[in-house]
């Protein structure tokens, strides 16, 4: 099915599609053709470097120490265990309501 929409050359049209080249292409030394953009040059200077900054080197060392550290103070949770099972280990509803709270203003 073909379409004529005006305003369009043979090159924006349905049989160019693919094959217009803007002017700058076209007249770029080194491209005779028109068909293949010149390549831009690469400048030999001096190496590119880059510098961590103090704060990213800070959580760097944080991160590197918090994986040396294991995910569960296992003394800790036998502690609790322990409490737990004799009785002693009370909750604190007042503490438990405050940190809840706590916890829910940082989303609002």
């Amino acid at each position: 099915m073909a379409m004529d929409i005006t305003g369009l050359s043979n090159a924006q049209g349905s049989n160019g599609r693919g094959t217009r080249i803007n002017n700058e292409q076209q007249n770029t030394p080194g491209n005779a053709g028109g068909s293949v953009p010149a390549q831009p040059s690469v400048h030999q200077g001096s190496p590119d470097t880059v510098k961590i900054s103090d704060a990213a080197q800070a959580i760097q060392g944080a991160a590197q120490k918090l994986e040396s550290e294991p995910d569960v103070n296992s003394d800790r949770v036998a502690e609790l265990k322990a409490a737990i099972d004799s009785g002693e280990y009370k909750v604190d509803a007042e503490r438990v309501a405050d940190r809840m709270l706590a916890f829910d203003s940082l989303f609002s």
